[in-house]
């Protein structure tokens, strides 16, 4: 009993010093000052709870005043709004909502861009005492060379800018509207800048063509099949929306993500092509998922961020940083020249590596439930790693520093 007792403080300490802060990025389709769908927001806001809410697809300032009085102050005084930049050439802009007893606000400023700006908004969390800075965006809709382009540029305008910038916990996060990971826009958003400071991390390890089946439960649009309100439809077979990580966040010991909290609200991964309200939905209530299908085209997507002053570690939270299902252990990563791999169950077979251009790089005969993997030689960027199995295969997103 006693050998155990500075374990027990360590990680009591560990529980009630931190601050589990949840982020939900939220397209509220050209949400204006109607209140034909506040009741259906306010289901979804009250059954979320989220601690900051990025929006996308606010028309002025009067649609901000709107969802912050009329909806969200019916759930909780505690929520406000960050200073709403109305620009001038678009009609949608982006918005953001904080829970006031966890932060203040401090700043919104805009990196110009086409269709429409990128919103830069910073918040100070109060008990840690750390700035955390989220770039909201969104990006220009719909297939085709021209709109790619369009895309891949505010996408390198965004990466110079947080290359430069000296802030180390933030997230993007937005309305992507990219189609597919072999767009030029996803590559330039996961590139390695020349500073070292600026990159960015999806949670979700994926690369190919978003729109099919076997993708079905990261779908975020369209909830819907049928016309109505504006907004697309065809059911969900889509991943437009995105939270993106710094290298702090994602890896980090005192302000980082827990990755597997990071969820497309209301998915159940059985609806592809299909409305969202079709009975059953196994992910969320059928009232939510009724106000979900009629409030947005989009899903909310939704992840937890742990705020601490001190320093954490982090399995003993259960947090999967490099794990997959606390089966497989991938560290360090990022990694400047060995990965270190290792199987707490059963036997890997061999490893890939993957360029995210989906070229095969690497190619190593395992057999062992423990590999270390050098990769000295692979150039700096993101990577997929495939771990496989008797019978399946793993996949997860590599940084080579």
């Amino acid at each position: 009993m006693i050998k155990f007792f500075p374990f027990f403080l360590f990680y009591t300490n560990i529980l009630f010093s931190q601050d589990t802060v949840n982020i939900v990025t939220y397209n509220l389709l050209r949400y204006n000052t109607s209140i034909e769908r506040n009741l259906n927001f306010e289901n979804i806001i009250e059954y979320l709870n989220p601690d900051v809410l990025i929006t996308q697809e606010m028309v002025g300032q009067e649609s901000v005043d709107n969802f912050l009085n009329n909806i969200l102050k019916n759930i909780d005084d505690k929520y406000k709004a960050a200073d709403f930049i109305d620009n001038e050439d678009t009609d949608i802009d982006q918005g953001l909502f904080y829970n006031s007893e966890k932060f203040d606000f401090v700043s919104t400023s805009y990196i110009q861009g086409y269709p429409r700006p990128i919103y830069i908004f910073i918040l100070y969390h109060k008990e840690t005492a750390e700035q955390f800075v989220i770039y909201n965006l969104h990006l220009k809709a719909s297939k085709g060379g021209d709109n790619e382009l369009i895309r891949s540029d505010q996408v390198k305008e965004l990466k110079n800018y947080i290359s430069e910038s000296d802030s180390k916990f933030f997230i993007v996060a937005g309305d992507f509207n990219i189609y597919s990971t072999e767009e030029s826009a996803y590559k330039d958003l996961f590139s390695i800048t020349e500073s070292g400071k600026g990159n960015l991390h999806d949670p979700i390890n994926f690369f190919g063509v978003y729109n099919d089946s076997i993708n079905s439960k990261i779908h975020t649009q369209s909830t819907r099949i049928t016309q109505f309100g504006g907004g697309s439809h065809g059911g969900l077979d889509d991943r437009f929306d995105f939270i993106l990580f710094s290298d702090s966040v994602m890896y980090g010991d005192r302000i980082f993500v827990i990755d597997s909290t990071y969820k497309s609200i209301g998915n159940d991964g059985l609806h592809y092509n299909s409305a969202l309200n079709v009975s059953p939905n196994q992910s969320v209530p059928m009232n939510i998922a009724n106000s979900l299908h009629d409030a947005s085209d989009h899903l909310p997507v939704s992840v937890n961020i742990i705020f601490s002053k001190e320093k954490i570690f982090r399995e003993v939270l259960n947090v999967e940083s490099y794990s997959i299902i606390d089966k497989i252990l991938i560290y360090p990563n990022p990694s400047n020249n060995k990965l270190f791999i290792k199987s707490k169950d059963e036997i890997m077979q061999s490893i890939e590596i993957f360029s995210l251009n989906g070229l095969k790089i690497i190619d190593e005969y395992v057999n062992s439930n423990y590999h270390i993997l050098n990769i000295s030689n692979l150039s700096h960027g993101n990577y997929i790693i495939n771990l496989n199995f008797n019978n399946y295969s793993e996949r997860v997103k590599i940084v080579k520093k």
